[in-house]
């Protein structure tokens, strides 16, 4: 007669995630998960945890840099920046020489990215916000302002929420790794369940559970710059 077959799952542990651990003390740190917003937060064991840095009001000036030929101004908008803007500076670089209509300018974020290029006299509108004017000289190539963008400090600094890739409050850098699954109540912060694994350990890759949205890139972005400031590795 045929046997009977009892299949069994068991929860997964943190060797399913870490593959070797220098020293727990040394590579496993404790947090505060923030509190759901409109549902329960949940992070399971292998979540990438990103750690808020800043969560203030953000604040934009602009200034020319010195020795521009060109003396038109930037104006900032109101509001003074959109969707994606990076804490840090914007250089916004004279690339076309001349007066209204004519100049053009190119505009890089923090990072050196160049995200678009804004024409002297018309509005820029994307993750910063402004107008060039021309003045009695023109501007020439190289003329550059910076547009700095700062987050204040906030109540929610030094808690920890999933990874976002997209995110500006300091959570788009990935900062550890869930060792627990933990859940924090609308409003409530967890204080005492979190636990995570942040340096001197080697992952399983198929362990992580990534955000559904984000892209190769980003993940790979993001595990580059953790095998180089947090010594953690992340291998098949």
């Amino acid at each position: 007669m045929p046997m009977a077959v009892f299949k069994t799952t068991r929860p997964n542990q943190v060797s399913d995630l870490v593959k070797r651990e220098l020293d727990p003390e040394l590579g496993r740190e404790v947090f505060t998960l923030l509190g759901g917003v409109g549902t329960p937060r949940t992070v399971r064991l292998g979540t990438p945890l990103g750690r808020i840095a800043a969560s203030g009001a953000l604040a934009v000036v602009a200034a020319a840099v010195a020795g521009n030929t060109g003396n038109g101004t930037l104006t900032l908008a109101n509001p003074a920046f959109g969707t994606g803007v990076k804490v840090g500076d914007y250089a916004v670089t004279c690339s076309v020489g001349g007066a209204d209509g004519t100049s053009k300018f190119r505009v890089e974020d923090p990072d050196g990215v160049v995200v678009g290029t804004a024409t002297g006299g018309a509005a820029f509108s994307k993750a910063v916000r402004f107008t060039i004017a021309g003045g009695a000289t023109a501007f020439a190539v190289g003329d550059t302002f910076t547009v700095t963008v700062s987050q204040g400090v906030g109540a929610d600094d030094g808690k920890v929420k999933e990874w976002d890739p997209t995110a500006i409050d300091g959570t788009q850098h990935i900062w550890g790794f869930s060792i627990r699954e933990v859940t924090a109540a609308v409003g409530v912060d967890n204080t005492t369940d979190g636990l995570a694994i942040r340096r001197l350990s080697v992952l399983r890759a198929g362990a992580i559970l990534w955000p559904t949205a984000a892209t190769d890139a980003q993940k790979a972005a993001a595990i580059a710059r953790i095998d180089e400031r947090l010594a953690l590795a992340i291998r098949t």
